[in-house]
């Protein structure tokens, strides 16, 4: 599941409510901490904000959002497909 997908599915839970009830196991999952109602915060388990980091580097990445580009480009223009595995071994060719 995705991040945003875990978000959107996050346990809801009061400002009030959490501060009686603070524990671990509200720590470890998605979880929307509402005032009144209103969103005002998120928690996110620690490797979920570490997966949010790495996305964002990528998209800082000129090349790769250069890519990014390029493959949507090549996909409205009708390209047929090419297996990962195959992208996946370009990417290491060029890191190494």
């Amino acid at each position: 599941m995705s991040i945003a997908t875990d978000l959107l599915k996050a346990h809801r839970i009061g400002i009030r409510n959490l501060k009686e009830h603070l524990s671990t196991k509200f720590l470890s999952e998605v979880l929307v901490i509402t005032d009144r109602g209103i969103p005002i915060s998120v928690n996110l388990p620690y490797s979920d904000v570490l997966e949010l980091m790495d996305i964002l580097d990528e998209l800082a990445d000129l090349e790769t959002t250069a890519t990014i580009g390029e493959g949507r480009r090549a996909i409205k223009a009708g390209a047929k497909g090419v297996p990962v595995s195959n992208l996946f071994d370009r990417i290491k060719a060029k890191h190494k």
